[in-house]
């Protein structure tokens, strides 16, 4: 089963997934069930309710002592187990079967030597490489190199899906097991402010925009009509020199359509909403707003 693709955004601090991606798109959300009509079974023999109260404090520091201290994955963390061959690491996702992730490793790496730090040296000092791979057989190159995150270094995965850094990396039994954040949303820079205005820029007028999007921008440079997938990564590529797909623009962008219309069904969010037939152009850029002001908050906020 799969988790809902929408919670509740007044909670949410930051760059927060509000759906379910990692190009599971063939994959239909579901919402767990649960009983209503049987909510409250009686006990066989009634006890009171001081008894009850009892009983349940009792499960409950049980289940805290279980559970405390115990190092648990974020709420959109996939987590990996990738065993090491002569060269290359590969395996698998533990949650979805198929989503295989490799790294091939320099022909002189010497096994017995592993550990996180001869790790981190071989990809500071070579040309990382490796492909992630989908149930159909589709892959996709993964670059890596090595990045601060959170007050330490990790690897860094660049993919065209987005780019991810790992977490809680350790080596056991010969294994790399990592976790990375599906719906990962860069911190905010005043670059992404610069991406914004430029996409406020190409989107000036209704005249400058289309709601035949495609996801293939060719036309759009060409025409200066513009989606708004198109603007922002158009936009992303002439500030920043490259595109991620989870960029922290783009992400945001997602989020707040899903805030906004926590219903839609879209398979591609950005793409969906621009052609969707009750999307007007003042939706687009009231999107657009909302991000704007969110990244300058953040801006603001940690510049304190």
């Amino acid at each position: 089963m799969y988790k809902n693709n929408s919670r509740d955004s007044s909670k949410i601090v930051g760059c927060s997934a509000l759906q379910l991606s990692c190009n599971l798109k063939g994959m239909k959300p579901a919402i767990g069930n649960y009983s209503y009509t049987n909510r409250c079974v009686p006990f066989k023999n009634r006890t009171s309710m001081k008894q009850q109260a009892l009983i349940i404090l009792g499960f409950l520091m049980i289940f805290s002592q279980l559970t405390f201290g115990q190092d648990t994955l974020c709420e959109n963390c996939i987590e990996y187990s990738l065993k090491l061959n002569e060269n290359k690491f590969k395996g698998s996702s533990l949650q979805f079967a198929g989503y295989d992730v490799s790294m091939i490793l320099p022909s002189d790496f010497v096994e017995d030597s592993l550990s996180i730090n001869y790790l981190f040296k071989t990809i500071r000092s070579h040309d990382i490489r490796g492909e992630f791979i989908f149930p159909n057989g589709q892959t996709t190159e993964i670059n890596y190199s090595i990045i601060p995150y959170h007050n330490s270094m990790t690897v860094f995965m660049k993919t065209s899906n987005g780019w991810y850094p790992w977490d809680k990396l350790r080596i056991e039994n010969n294994k790399l097991i990592f976790s990375y954040d599906y719906w990962y949303c860069p911190p905010a820079t005043k670059t992404d402010l610069e991406i914004l205005d430029l996409c406020f820029e190409y989107l000036k007028d209704s005249t400058n925009w289309h709601k035949k999007d495609d996801r293939n921008c060719d036309d759009d440079k060409i025409d200066k009509t513009w989606s708004l997938f198109c603007a922002i990564k158009v936009a992303t590529i002439e500030k920043y020199g490259e595109y991620n797909h989870r960029g922290t623009v783009i992400q945001r962008t997602r989020f707040v359509i899903d805030e906004l219309y926590p219903n839609h069904e879209y398979s591609h969010t950005l793409m969906d909403f621009n052609n969707d037939s009750s999307t007007k152009f003042d939706d687009i850029i009231k999107v657009l707003s909302i991000v704007k002001d969110r990244i300058k908050k953040e801006l603001e906020t940690s510049e304190k």
